[in-house]
């Protein structure tokens, strides 16, 4: 039986391991990423720039807004505190990867100098963030419906289906029904880029302590967080949510119910004229309900899906005291 014991808590250990790394190698991917966009972005005007980069809040709201409790179960007396990592991954949908933009009657010579003071239309279109890397996007030019200029812009930064997030969580709680919840991770310096900031917190409140016959835990809360990458970029989001759970031995159950925002803002220098550009971008994702399992044991596994206008899937590994 010591054996047995010694093998499974062996197995937990590596597990734990092997998530911290890949929360590790996840974030710090992030700024990296970043580095290439502003790289990116730098080659493109503000109306480019917004239509490519906007895939990335779509994913990375729903992302952030995902995981955020794995039960309704909070005690009315005592404290507990855990510590764990959580890791979430959006679908991205298919039209996130290409884009198409129409700017009616704007001074052509906006986008090419040897049209300027002419009215026309531009149209936009080519990869995302997230689409083909090997394929350029395009601005081409229409006078009285003829095309008379088209310029080849910037690919897609990474290919993929799933955009990752992974992050350190923690909480405490056991009072009145009260749980406090907190994501951080570490300043990374970017050296030319500045710092990379994380930040999230949240609050929920259960009120099975008062009617303590209830046959399901139920729970209140909310949720923010915030991610800085340097000066070029910023993301926000914010969710309150009901949930309630179902213990079943080793087994738990567990739903809810969210209503979410985020938003991006975006700050570089066009290399085309040397302006400043700035613009920010509302999240896609206004709501999602939430089903997962976890485990009832001190070191606990959870797994969850998220469906709201995206799909995030999310899995945590929690060591509760």
């Amino acid at each position: 039986m010591k054996n047995k014991l010694n093998g499974k808590a062996g197995f937990q250990s590596l597990v734990a391991v092997g998530m911290m790394v890949m929360v590790a190698m996840i974030f710090m991917v992030q700024p990296v990423m970043a580095d290439s966009l502003e790289g990116l972005l730098e080659q493109v005007g503000q109306d480019y720039a917004i239509s490519y980069s906007s895939p990335f809040l779509y994913a990375f709201g729903p992302n952030q807004n995902a995981g955020t409790y794995q039960t309704a179960k909070i005690p009315w007396g005592g404290i507990t505190f855990g510590f764990g990592v959580k890791v979430m991954a959006t679908k991205l949908n298919g039209t996130d990867k290409t884009f198409s933009k129409n700017i009616e009657n704007v001074d052509l010579g906006d986008y090419d100098p040897a049209f300027a003071g002419q009215t026309g239309d531009v149209v936009m279109s080519g990869p995302t963030i997230f689409g083909d890397t090997n394929t350029n996007g395009t601005v081409t030019g229409y006078l009285h419906g003829i095309p008379v200029f088209r310029q080849e812009t910037i690919p897609g930064l990474i290919e993929t289906d799933f955009v990752p997030l992974a992050t350190p969580e923690a909480y405490i709680g056991g009072i009145f029904g009260l749980k406090a919840t907190f994501r951080y991770f570490p300043e990374l310096d970017m050296s030319d880029y500045g710092k990379t900031k994380y930040l999230g917190y949240g609050l929920q409140w259960s009120p099975n302590g008062l009617i303590p016959t209830f046959p399901v835990d139920l729970m209140v809360g909310f949720f923010t967080q915030e991610l800085k990458v340097g000066t070029l970029l910023e993301t926000s989001a914010e969710t309150i949510f009901i949930g309630a759970s179902k213990d079943f031995s080793l087994l738990r159950i567990y739903g809810g119910f969210a209503k979410d925002k985020s938003d991006m803002k975006v700050a570089y220098e066009y290399l085309g004229d040397g302006s400043n550009v700035a613009f920010s971008v509302d999240g896609r994702q206004e709501s999602h309900a939430t089903i997962g399992v976890a485990l009832n044991f001190l070191l606990g596994v959870n797994a969850e899906m998220n469906v709201g206008d995206m799909t995030t899937y999310s899995a945590g590994l929690m060591l509760g005291f």
